[in-house]
């Protein structure tokens, strides 16, 4: 029989401008992502309706996390760019989060092919590139 895990880690998401942010604190599981999808998209679906945002999770204690958590996020992500008129992914996690450096390259892989993303240790590192992103963003033509 497959029992379902209890959800690993906590997270808070919310909107500040154009930027849907979310502080989570791990390790986290997939019922965590499948938890936090679940909760930001009304969140994402309200900031879609008059323009594009960008996506900041900052991380504390860790960022580790299985492979299907890894799947579900990016599952997320997509949904995201293709529905949600995000245009970006931006992960912040300074020298004191557990698997920083580990798990830099995974969140690449993550997000490639489907939207920018960049990896910071400051928050304000981190709005400076969502800012520049808006910035830049031009609306597709019909």
């Amino acid at each position: 029989m497959n029992m379902p895990f209890r959800q690993h880690g906590h997270f808070h998401s919310y909107i500040e401008g154009r930027f849907l942010i979310t502080e989570v604190t791990g390790p986290w599981n997939k019922e965590l992502v499948e938890s936090w999808a679940a909760h930001i998209y009304p969140l994402a679906k309200e900031l879609a309706t008059d323009g594009p945002h960008v996506g900041i999770a900052i991380i504390h204690k860790s960022i580790l996390c299985p492979p299907d958590a890894f799947d579900a996020l990016q599952r997320a992500v997509i949904y995201g760019v293709k529905h949600l008129s995000s245009i970006g992914q931006i992960i912040v996690a300074d020298d004191s989060v557990d698997g920083r450096n580990i798990l830099q390259s995974t969140f690449a892989r993550l997000y490639a092919g489907h939207t920018p993303h960049w990896y910071c240790r400051t928050l304000d590192e981190a709005k400076g590139h969502a800012q520049e992103l808006l910035r830049t963003y031009q609306q597709p033509s019909a």
